[in-house]
């Protein structure tokens, strides 16, 4: 291997690094945030779903406003894991067992994540569940899967411009370090 593609491998691997680091730090503190504003939503709907129940005595507004908490909750758990994920990420680890890492984290849809898919369905649910006639439910049905669709479609194509090259970055260097 000749020194000039020594020198350029370290400098990739320092820029992959670099971006890797940057990103982590990023994520930590959107899931930190994102960690708060549960942590605010969950004793308001808490407060809500008694205070509705109290007033209506209608055991499906308590079903509704649980399963919307128990969402929070999910949400809240996940976000926590996630935070510890990227805040806590090891960058001694030996450089191959790194970059698996890192190419996992950065991976678009991932096994656990469907809690996360579980937490919506709960939201649906809950807010499903005080729709007073079918005309409600199906109009929020429809925002509903709008909404997530809007959503995917952004986050996937965010994932594609900013973190897939991350991702693909360390997947080639995984791939040179097991071909050699």
């Amino acid at each position: 291997m000749s020194l000039s593609k020594n020198n350029s491998e370290k400098i990739n691997m320092d820029h992959l690094m670099s971006n890797l680091i940057k990103e982590d730090s990023r994520y930590a503190s959107i899931f930190k945030a994102l960690k708060i504003v549960y942590r605010t939503f969950i004793p308001i709907y808490v407060i809500l779903t008694i205070v509705i129940y109290l007033i209506s005595k209608d055991i499906m507004d308590l079903i509704a406003g649980l399963t919307i908490i128990s969402s929070f909750v999910i949400f809240l758990i996940f976000l926590g894991k996630y935070q510890n994920e990227y805040k806590n990420a090891d960058y001694s680890l030996p450089t191959l067992t790194m970059l698996k890492n890192a190419a996992s984290r950065y991976q678009p849809i991932r096994p656990k994540d469907v809690w996360v898919i579980l937490a919506l369905v709960l939201m649906d649910i809950g807010f499903s569940i005080n729709s007073t006639n079918k005309v409600d439910l199906l109009t929020f049905q429809i925002y509903f899967g709008a909404f997530f669709t809007l959503a995917l479609i952004i986050g996937f194509t965010i994932w594609y411009l900013k973190y897939k090259p991350l991702r693909d970055h360390a997947l080639e260097i995984i791939a040179e370090i097991e071909g050699e």
